[in-house]
């Protein structure tokens, strides 16, 4: 096989959901008690899903399966051991899903933490879900500033790949809150219009806190 170590796509990519599942689950009667929120999963495509703590995901695995069968064919394209793509696409993945992997170690340490020491935290607050997507957004530079100093450097694929991955979350949170604050106003304009009338076209849409989760 060549390119074995890009393996690491489903690999984390798979990892990446049943950690967010764990972590979703650990956070219940401990963590969730005291940090509140809409959704737990950030990712709009996951959130229901994430929500009912579902292990099983068949539209997932199916991306999984896409984006394997790409990221293999666009690496065996050249059969030129100095090709920079295969590196790179192995440096996008460990950048990206290497963080949000990362992110879920993190999260999980935290929610196993607070179970065990119920004291450590007392009272209770509320995160708006913009807030809980903007705070990722900025914890995005703590990985991204270093690997940008080291790509300037060393421009190496590997490097340069991995600065791209995790640059690709800053749009990617900017279309979820873009998306997020759409959907709000939709769910604004329907609630006012049912104050109104009897018949408004928004009384089928579900409630904000219909697949409510929380934030790690």
């Amino acid at each position: 096989m060549n390119h074995p170590e890009l393996l690491l796509v489903p690999a984390l990519m798979l990892s990446d959901y049943y950690l967010a599942v764990a972590g979703a689950r650990l956070r219940e009667g401990g963590h969730a008690e005291h940090f509140r929120a809409q959704h737990y999963e950030m990712n709009p495509l996951w959130q229901k899903a994430i929500a009912r703590r579902r292990w099983f995901n068949p539209w997932h695995l199916l991306a999984v399966a896409v984006v394997t069968f790409l990221v293999f064919d666009v690496a065996n394209l050249s059969t030129d051991p100095a090709d920079p793509i295969p590196p790179g696409l192995f440096g996008l993945v460990i950048g990206l899903q290497g963080m949000i992997n990362g992110r879920h170690l993190c999260n999980l340490a935290t929610f196993a933490y607070v179970r065990r020491h119920p004291d450590a935290v007392n009272g209770a607050v509320t995160f708006g879900h913009e807030f809980v997507l903007r705070i990722s957004l900025f914890q995005s530079f703590t990985v991204l500033v270093p690997l940008a100093l080291l790509a300037a450097i060393d421009p190496a694929p590997a490097i340069f790949g991995a600065t791209l991955g995790v640059a690709t979350l800053i749009p990617l949170h900017l279309i979820w809150i873009a998306r997020f604050r759409a959907r709000s106003a939709q769910l604004a304009a329907a609630a006012a219009g049912g104050d109104s009338s009897s018949t408004a076209s928004g009384t089928s849409l579900p409630p904000a806190s219909s697949s409510a989760n929380s934030p790690p």
